[in-house]
């Protein structure tokens, strides 16, 4: 038993309900040292005071990297990202726990360290009796002071304490806040009613997007009087502008006449002997059939390209066509079975993809290129490099901190944090992704505040033009209402309006209509409605389903008051979960907004 246990040791990991691993070293071949040249002592950030060091973070990046089987390990970005979020939501657990002078006693820990071990330790085979935990194994051996002389037990057992203690710590902090929710007999008679009175009714809609733009006019007193009203809308934390040029990793005309001679050499390969699945397998660059030998399945003519379904068409079972070549590459086909079905002819066949990409050589040309340009906007600035060049500046609008370069990748966030440190004119190093490599320049940079109505009126402008096309909309339905007020029906009046009444399987307040969506007003004008009344016209300017509604209420049906009955208790526990880890998430996120962070990833890392 103590032998094994000093082999088990260094698995049992530090683990908080809320979410993060313990920061054990652990070692792993990904190079997490950061860009450049840094000093160990720096810090990668600061959350209230407490910091966190290059180095400390560099082994957490490998502790969270070595949980995972190598095939399934994120890239340095996403780790980056997960680490420094663990981070964050520790520290503040703690901070929080410690402000509450929470605590653990020596008799809770010692209780919880004997009756209930943690998982990582229930999986560790010398507590298992033929697979499974054995808590006899587990209490004989904790039982047992003559273990504890061992210094390999002893740090097992403080490992254990070390778990339970942060498992118990935050046990009470959800206690603490869960307690602070409860819900009302009133609030569960709600809930029940919201998903169990049904309406039905019958409803003629009127489509805010049909009229044409020159339908309707937007001054810009309109635009201005929007802007004004939604003011709060627009307010911004710290951003900056950027624009860059990108050279893309295009394959060069050598390339594509290597490639075409390739997928001709691959031919001759097959035609004397060579298995086109093995072939496929390893050399297709169609990912999604090289795993199964290059197979298709089955396909009619329709499905593929012309060039692809007219060579593939005009093969016998077992022979291989000459290279095709289409908008994806070059291809090698090889038809396995002709059949028909369903009076359609159709084939079952294999392909080789050699797909257009550039070579290593084109790619070391366009770094050069890109180098060159980067080291002249440097020197002689951005517009002159672009006009020496040739090209032109893609603008991103205003960013964020930890946004991305919008056509660089999601893994620029560091990037753009970087930006927030340099002044207007500033220039990146090149930057790459598997499309190609992008030199960014900062244009401006702004405080936290408005968006101003001149960067913000082609947006507003549409939102308007929206609104009063729905205006309109609801101009067409207010004479339907007039005419059914004058004694038409409503199926009539829709008609002579060449609109359509339409009538939707009873519904509950929390459910979705068809051709209304879950839109508040219509459903809620629904349920305010007797029986028979005509509804007033209801506009909708947002969502999926905008323009003007008139509706009338046939028929509602009360919630079934047995069926509340048994559901009650389970109704209100639902809620009462679902409650409190919303007070959690509230917490937490509170704890987030308030609280003084210095991110300095973006000096070490790439994320």
């Amino acid at each position: 038993m103590m032998t094994v246990l000093r082999e088990k040791t260094g698995l049992v990991l530090w683990v908080v309900i809320f979410a993060f691993v313990g920061l054990i070293v652990v070692e792993w071949g990904a190079d997490y040292s950061g860009g450049g040249q840094v000093d160990v002592g720096d810090d990668v950030g600061v959350i209230n005071g407490q910091r966190i060091g290059l180095r400390e973070f560099q082994s957490a990046l490998r502790n969270m990297a070595r949980q995972v089987p190598q095939e399934q390990r994120a890239e340095q970005g996403q780790l980056v990202r997960e680490v420094w979020d663990g981070y964050i939501r520790d520290i503040l657990l703690m901070q929080e726990i410690k402000r509450l002078g929470i605590e653990v006693t020596d008799k809770e820990l010692a209780h919880y360290t004997r009756t209930s071990p943690p998982p990582a330790v229930q999986q560790i085979e010398a507590f298992q009796t033929e697979g499974q935990f054995d808590m006899a194994k587990y209490s004989a051996f904790i039982g047992d002071l003559t273990n504890l002389q061992d210094p390999n037990n002893q740090a097992f057992v403080l490992q254990i304490e070390g778990i339970l203690r942060q498992q118990l710590l935050s046990y009470k902090l959800q206690r603490i806040l869960s307690g602070m929710v409860q819900v009302s007999p009133s609030e569960t008679r709600q809930h029940f009613e919201e998903a169990n009175e049904k309406v039905a009714i019958e409803y003629v809609f009127a489509p805010g997007g049909t009229a044409a733009d020159d339908a309707v006019e937007v001054t810009d007193a309109d635009v201005a009087a929007y802007y004004q009203q939604h003011l709060a809308e627009y307010e911004h934390p710290a951003q900056v502008s950027l624009e860059y040029v990108f050279f893309p990793k295009t394959a060069s005309a050598g390339d594509s006449l290597e490639i075409a001679e390739e997928i001709g050499r691959l031919r001759q390969e097959i035609l004397a002997g060579a298995d086109f699945a093995e072939l496929a397998e390893v050399v297709s660059d169609d990912e999604g059939s090289a795993i199964n030998g290059g197979d298709l399945g089955t396909f009619g003519r329709e499905r593929m390209v012309a060039p692809f379904a007219d060579a593939a068409f005009a093969l016998e079972p077992g022979e291989v066509s000459e290279p095709v070549q289409t908008r994806f590459g070059w291809h090698l086909i090889k038809v396995e079975e002709r059949l028909e079905e369903d009076g359609e002819e159709k084939v079952r066949a294999r392909h080789i993809l050699l797909k257009y990409q550039a070579s290593r050589k084109t790619e070391d040309q366009l770094r050069d290129s890109a180098e060159a340009f980067q080291q002249q906007a440097e020197t002689g600035g951005f517009a002159a490099a672009l006009q020496a060049a040739g090209l032109e500046a893609a603008a991103t609008g205003f960013l964020q901190k930890d946004q991305g370069v919008p056509g660089l990748g999601t893994s620029t966030s560091w990037l753009v944090n970087w930006f927030f440190e340099q002044e207007p004119g500033a220039v990146s190093q090149v930057v790459e992704n598997d499309r190609g490599l992008g030199i960014v320049q900062l244009v401006a940079k702004r405080a936290e505040g408005t968006a101003p109505l001149a960067e913000l009126k082609g947006r507003i402008e549409r939102q308007v033009r929206s609104r009063k096309k729905v205006d309109l909309a609801a101009l067409r339905l207010e004479a339907v209402r007039r005419e059914v007020s004058g004694g038409a029906s409503l199926a009539a009046a829709a008609e002579s309006a060449g609109l359509e009444l339409r009538a939707p399987e009873a519904f509950a307040r929390n459910g979705a209509v068809p051709g209304i969506g879950r839109s508040n007003e219509v459903i809620g004008a629904a349920f305010r409605l007797d029986k028979g009344q005509l509804s007033e016209v209801i506009k909708v300017a947002e969502g999926g389903y905008q323009g003007a509604y008139l509706l009338r209420q046939l028929d509602k049906t009360p919630a079934d008051e047995a069926l509340f009955a048994e559901q009650r208790g389970e109704i209100a526990a639902q809620l009462q979960a679902q409650r409190q880890q919303e007070a959690v998430q509230n917490w937490f996120a509170h704890m987030y907004e308030t609280a003084e962070i210095e991110d300095n990833r973006h000096r070490f890392f790439t994320f």
